[in-house]
């Protein structure tokens, strides 16, 4: 038996959170430049050109911005039908990167596949994830309280998408993608003491992979006697030390900054520090009010949506883009161990910016829509 959709009215676009959205990716770009430009102007490779990665950041925002447009326009309630699939696919694209001559190795990780063009599966398969664990958790049969007959197929599934990101190695994208899932389950009613005894069971698990694998035991050792090694495994975490420190109240000024100059990643993962030399204290604390603003927006319309599997992906998107600002912002400043997550719409790559501006297109999408379209009954697999 069916029943036609009835049409609700659109309510009006976020400003706040679209402007935020826009507002940091602008930084982005112009952080990009800046921290760029000593790698590759030293680089024949990248033809001696300051701007190389700045083209390719363009090149990001300008695919991201258009996937975000998409997205508001279309009827986020259809990814539900379509959740399985997804997840599938996520899934599957993260076991490329094993594949010959399709996983793309660098710096002895296998994180990206080469499909035409080169991107990070990683960041696909955590919105595919987020989005079959809402759609999961939406259906009137899950039973949700109960450990093994309501979280068990989700933590299973999740399980299986956080070993093989942890495998590529890629341990930091894998407690980001976990602690949103929590954070979604938590959401969905999942009793307290479940959440707590899967974060224990983990952390457990997390701790002896740590000590399995040297360079992790490396990170852990140099977190807690950072003074030691400036010039070897610890040089990063240093430099990366060095300028926030030295940006103090005001800052050098944009484009002033000199451990760019040293730190490796100054682009990517240790952007922050870059910024926090530049701007200074000050300087900084207008964008992580802009990532503040973008949190409580999302809560705001998960709170607003009537629809549990809006509702649910909503507080799956905000999740994974404030976890991801925390633990970023976190490691630059001394406060965890180092680990290897950018720091949202800021940090250099494509994939990354591209699929977090879909997901801010879906948050804006349900934003408008908190009463979706009444749909078709239909079995929900």
């Amino acid at each position: 038996m069916t029943q036609a959709q009835t049409a609700r009215p659109r309510m009006p676009l976020d400003n706040m959170l679209f402007g935020a959205t826009l507002a940091l990716v602008a930084i982005g770009l112009l952080m990009v430049c800046d921290a760029s430009f000593p790698q590759s102007l030293d680089s024949a490779k990248m033809g001696h050109d300051a701007f190389f990665f700045g083209k390719r950041q363009v090149v990001g925002v300008i695919v991201g911005l258009a996937a975000m447009f998409t997205m508001m326009r279309f009827g986020y309630w259809k990814l539900r039908d379509h959740a399985l699939g997804m997840m599938a696919v996520g899934m599957a694209l993260l076991a490329l990167v094993w594949f010959p001559h399709i996983g793309v190795r660098e710096n002895n990780a296998a994180r990206w596949v080469h499909l035409g063009l080169t991107f990070q599966p990683s960041e696909i398969a955590k919105l595919t994830l987020i989005i079959y664990i809402a759609a999961l958790l939406s259906r009137p049969d899950c039973k949700i309280r109960h450990l093994t007959e309501g979280l068990g197929a989700p933590l299973i599934i999740t399980g299986l998408y956080l070993i093989l990101i942890e495998r590529e190695p890629d341990l930091g994208t894998a407690v980001v993608l976990f602690l949103a899932v929590m954070t979604q389950l938590y959401q969905g009613g999942a009793r307290k003491r479940h959440i707590v005894l899967v974060c224990l069971a983990s952390l457990l698990g997390m701790l002896v992979i740590g000590f399995l694998f040297k360079h992790r035991t490396d990170r852990i050792w140099i977190y807690l006697h950072p003074e030691q090694d400036t010039e070897g495994i610890g040089y990063q975490i240093h430099h990366a030390r060095l300028a926030v420190g030295s940006g103090g109240l005001f800052g050098m000024g944009w484009g002033q900054g000199r451990e760019k100059y040293f730190l490796p990643q100054a682009n990517s993962d240790f952007i922050f520090a870059t910024m926090g030399e530049e701007l200074g204290l000050l300087g900084v604390l207008p964008i992580l009010t802009l990532f503040a603003l973008i949190a409580w927006r999302g809560c705001v319309i998960a709170r607003r949506t009537k629809d549990r599997f809006g509702q649910l992906l909503a507080v799956g998107i905000t999740s994974l883009i404030s976890w991801q600002a925390l633990i970023n912002i976190s490691v630059v400043i001394g406060l965890i161990p180092a680990t290897g997550v950018p720091l949202p719409f800021i940090s250099l790559g494509s994939t990354s910016l591209v699929f977090l501006l879909v997901g801010i297109g879906l948050l804006l999408n349900i934003a408008q829509h908190p009463t979706p379209p009444v749909q078709p009954m239909r079995e929900r697999r």
